[in-house]
């Protein structure tokens, strides 16, 4: 076997715990080498179910660490942008959440660090790789839909109660709209490139709300307009996914549960459901009943794994990165000034 690519994840909160270790742990090409977190419960935890993995309580015992090959970067916002620096100025190649950083400018300069030290940077806009957006794609590229006038995409939930966590407190990039938009951008972005023109507003719905809880961003196309959102008090959500054409609209309804398969071979879609279908006419007989994919989360570290060995920079998904991180800058222009503007 090739040599493992040693990883160390570096905050252990939702994300390190459900999107990176599950995957990562038992895949032929890489080894969980350490795993930062201060938090007693999940030192005690880890210890106990993955004795093998060293608990860290500094970002520095990853950096010096020779066997440490890769870093995630899965801490609060504040320390996405300097923790990248300084893991790719220790020769690491590197998995940074979103939102990637404050500015266009500091993405740019990241990239181009990690270019100039033969590093693989990488933001995780793992939602590119759920069953119900596979199956949009999948959907879209059969033409049953006709030509695409509107595409809506949502993350709305009933959560009326503000939590304690840094999502919801002042700092940087906080509120609802950094921590969603980033990967209905990225949807909008593969399916259909980069959009013309754009505007966004966010709320603060809740009582307790101190940071927004709620946006609404359109983006605007040569020929068809996308409608983007997320709000905390929704008691009936509008659909997850909606694609309107000349000759079919096709509707996704609700979160998938589960959401996502770890390794390759296991099950291939969720049972048949009326959640997800295409409607021809006002007829629901007409309807043609859509099976939605399981999610293949897997995909990101396979192609990951593939790039590091080999190391190739995937051009089209430092693009991606590049594109998301420059909408959201001008969609915060557009919410401060309360006026459309132009993405370029």
């Amino acid at each position: 076997m090739d040599h493992q690519i040693g990883v160390a994840i570096i905050g252990f909160g939702m994300s390190g715990k459900i999107f990176h270790l599950p995957p990562l742990i038992n895949h032929e090409s890489f080894k969980v080498v350490s795993i930062l977190t201060n938090n007693q419960i999940n030192i005690i935890e880890l210890k106990l179910h993955y004795p093998n993995i060293r608990v860290i309580s500094k970002i520095e015992e990853a950096l010096t660490d020779t066997s440490v090959d890769l870093m995630i970067i899965a801490t609060p916002n504040e320390q996405h942008g300097e923790y990248t620096r300084l893991a790719l100025l220790a020769g690491k190649h590197v998995v940074v959440e979103k939102p990637f950083t404050e500015t266009f400018g500091e993405a740019k300069d990241l990239f181009a660090l990690a270019n100039g030290n033969n590093k693989v940077l990488r933001v995780f806009h793992n939602r590119q790789y759920d069953g119900d957006i596979l199956t949009v794609h999948d959907v879209l590229n059969s033409g049953k839909l006709g030509k695409i006038l509107s595409f809506s995409a949502r993350f709305d939930t009933y959560e009326p109660i503000v939590k304690n966590g840094w999502r919801d407190k002042m700092g940087v990039l906080p509120g609802v709209f950094n921590d969603l938009a980033p990967h209905l951008i990225d949807h909008c972005l593969r399916l259909f490139g980069m959009p013309r023109r754009g505007y966004a507003k966010s709320y603060r719905d809740r009582v307790a709300a101190i940071v927004d809880d709620h946006f609404e961003l359109t983006l605007y196309y040569d020929n068809f307009v996308a409608y983007l959102g997320a709000q905390k008090l929704d008691r009936n959500p509008l659909p997850r996914f909606q694609l309107v054409g000349t000759n079919a609209t096709y509707v996704k309804y609700g979160f998938d549960d589960p959401d996502l398969i770890h390794y390759q071979g296991e099950t291939e879609f969720h049972e048949l459901s009326n959640n997800s279908r295409i409607i021809y006419s006002n007829n629901q007989q007409d309807d043609e009943l859509i099976p939605v994919k399981m999610g293949k989360h897997y995909m990101f570290y396979d192609n990951l794994a593939r790039d590091i060995k080999v190391f190739k920079q995937d051009d089209l998904e430092i693009e991606l990165a590049l594109k998301v991180v420059a909408i959201m800058d001008l969609a915060r222009i557009s919410m401060a000034e309360n006026r459309e503007v132009l993405l370029s």
